[in-house]
């Protein structure tokens, strides 16, 4: 048996080598083999089961490989999820943990059970007792996945903790000694850069569990750090969401930098009171949101001006009123309440712009985040330096192991195998998809656009079908929110500023006649199910109102329809004012395209492939930003090497 194990595995290890995507055929006979010891398993007891576990730990520990107990482990695992949660897995939920169990990202649909897919390659990877970590997506899904397999995991004897941002220090030491730890990729960063800034350069890998057993005290360096194991293996839910879309910025702990504080608040009310002053081309030249503004030499005339003309902070100098200025101005053009940012309690909060959730604790760098409160006439907050650093890229290369489980990965599929060496494995859905695509609608204006989608929600109501309307922001939800009540409509509205009604909204969004417009945020993790008769009547329909800046998050919306066989359909609406355009065409290209169509040059065809083409140069640009980033770090990581300092902490 473990000869056929053993040279199944190099079969399969070999075939992910190969970079294809598709299910090995041998995969389906290793289910057969899980299947058939699950009815042996099926007549034992609870305490029968938990000591054939515990067998299973004891073999580890002697040297077996995991992939050798795979097929028992996973038997086991299926038993007890059948006995605590009512549940046994699909056949393709095998394929997925087998891919993950192999250090691959598991390409699954929405609504497949990814959840409990995971969970069988977390138990038989945390047999080892080194520790297992799940990045879900929020601190949400983190709570309600951990809770709802507890059952699954303690009847195994395995313990499970769950880190949130809200999580206190000895919480998080609680759940990082747990032998399965749910939390945010974000917040295991933040608490391995914490670590770091206790104690630079002296992390140690103590297993807790072990020191108790054999009467080993913890030494003094443990006891300073949140998290004093060493890093083993680590699941990424939404895989790319975490691995492509969030990894343009670094992760950075920030430490208050008072040789600043006294200037920087006069300084930035300067700033925005007077960027209004300045106009485009004329005083100041726009090089786009990541290098922001520039000011002409005219400009330069005209903050001079202002300086001896107004009565300027005496700490303001010329230098820093043009840095000041081209501050407040990158701030006005693409820092936007209600889109990037929200007012909440008198503070400025970060959306994230690929879940249209708060990013808690985060603020923008550079003097960026208090000029944004200037802007918003709030109070200015102490600015803060880099503490300490890592990228996404950084954070994951140092687990030994590393899989995940998406619903899109393949488009990312090459940069995934560069950047971290991970295959992308397509997973067949359970049952064949039922979900209809309409044809995509394009408008002149906005406004036209708007109005299409509510005669649309309009006509899917009357029908008594569920609707899901997908927006950018927070603003435009609100906007589309207004249109809807004008309309007679009753609806839900899903956001950043009411994100804690996100179960309850998600729970009823498939029930008949309901309409919900939500953020992306409705896009990852959570599943909508049907309600009574929904499905004689077409299903749940999805209704994208533009296109995002990455394709996948698209497709993440569009797959809320149609889960698990189930019949749904789903429509993209554009219009020339749409931001993929502005920002994905250059200005001639854009101006020309827009008169092309007003002179009826444009079909239906050509208009969408430059939706599809600005949206192909966008999502270009930001793997090159990834790309600049991974060069950047690898640069200052050998000149600190060069310091002797830690690659992660910034020098004082």
């Amino acid at each position: 048996m473990a000869n056929f194990i053993t040279s199944l595995t190099n079969r399969i290890r070999g075939f992910l080598l190969t970079g294809e995507n598709e299910v090995p055929a041998l995969w389906w006979d290793m289910i057969d083999q899980i299947q058939s010891l699950r009815d042996a398993y099926h007549s034992q007891t609870d305490s029968q089961l938990f000591d054939e576990w515990h067998s299973l730990r004891y073999r580890v520990q002697s040297g077996e490989s995991l992939t050798n107990l795979l097929p028992e482990a996973f038997a086991i695992v299926s038993e007890q999820m059948q006995r605590h949660l009512g549940l046994t897995p699909y056949p393709v939920q095998y394929l997925g943990a087998f891919a993950m169990h192999d250090g691959a990202i598991a390409e699954m649909q929405t609504g497949e059970g990814k959840t409990l897919t995971a969970a069988l390659t977390l138990c038989l990877n945390a047999l080892p007792e080194a520790g297992i970590h799940i990045a879900t997506a929020n601190d949400y899904l983190a709570e309600r996945d951990a809770a709802w397999l507890s059952p699954v995991y303690h009847s195994l004897g395995m313990t499970v903790g769950v880190i949130t941002s809200n999580s206190s220090s000895v919480e998080r030491r609680d759940a990082y000694d747990c032998d399965i730890t749910y939390g945010t990729a974000r917040e295991f960063g933040f608490d391995y850069l914490r670590d770091l800034l206790s104690i630079p350069g002296q992390k140690m890998s103590i297993n807790t569990r072990r020191q108790q057993l054999f009467g080993r005290q913890n030494d003094k360096t443990a006891k300073l750090l949140v998290n004093p194991r060493a890093p083993y293996m680590v699941i990424i839910d939404e895989a790319d969401s975490i691995l492509i879309d969030e990894a343009r910025t670094p992760l950075i702990i920030g430490q208050q930098d008072s040789r600043e504080e006294r200037q920087m608040k006069s300084v930035c009310q300067w700033g925005a009171a007077h960027a209004s002053r300045l106009t485009e081309n004329e005083h100041y030249t726009d090089h786009g949101p990541q290098k922001g503004m520039e000011l002409t030499e005219a400009g330069r005339r005209l903050v001079r001006e202002m300086l001896m003309q107004e009565a300027a902070p005496s700490s303001l100098d010329t230098g820093t009123a043009y840095l000041a200025s081209e501050r407040a101005l990158r701030v006005q053009n693409y820092f936007h309440n209600g889109r990037e940012y929200v007012v909440r309690d008198g503070k400025v909060s970060i959306v994230d712009e690929f879940t249209g959730r708060i990013a808690e604790g985060r603020m923008w760098q550079n003097g960026i985040h208090q000029a944004i409160e200037a802007k918003e006439g709030l109070e200015i907050t102490t600015p803060t330096k880099v503490g300490a650093q890592t990228t996404v890229q950084e954070l994951f290369a140092r687990y030994p192991r590393m899989a995940g489980m998406t619903g899109t990965a393949e488009s990312a599929a090459s940069e995934l195998k560069k950047v971290f060496s991970t295959p992308v494995i397509s997973i067949p859905t359970n049952r064949p998809s039922r979900r209809e695509l309409y044809p995509e609608q394009i408008f002149l204006t906005a406004e036209e656009k708007w109005n299409a989608i509510v005669q649309e929600t309009t006509d899917m109501h009357r029908q008594g079908r569920p609707v899901l309307i997908g927006t950018r922001s927070v603003n435009l939800s609100n906007e589309l929110s207004a249109l809807l009540l004008q309309a007679g409509l009753e609806h839900e509205v899903l956001h950043a500023l009411n994100h804690e009604n996100e179960a309850a909204i998600i729970k009823e969004a498939g029930q008949p006649g309901r309409i919900t417009v939500a953020t992306n945020m409705a896009g990852r993790g959570t599943d909508i199910l049907l309600g009574e008769g929904v499905s004689e009547r077409g299903g749940l329909h999805v209704i994208c109102s533009e296109f995002h800046e990455s394709a996948r998050i698209d497709r993440q919306l569009t797959g809320r329809a149609a889960r698990q066989g189930d019949p749904g359909s789903a429509r993209v609406f554009l219009s020339l004012e749409d931001d993929i355009l502005k920002n994905g065409l250059i200005p001639e290209d854009f101006s020309e395209f827009v008169a092309k169509y007003k002179a009826g040059n444009l079909d239906q065809k050509s208009l969408l492939r430059a939706f599809y083409q600005a949206q192909r140069r966008i999502e270009k640009r930001h793997e090159q930003q990834r790309i600049e980033l991974v060069k950047r770090i690898q640069e200052r990581r050998e000149m600190l090497h060069k310091m002797g300092q830690h690659a992660n902490l910034d020098a004082l």
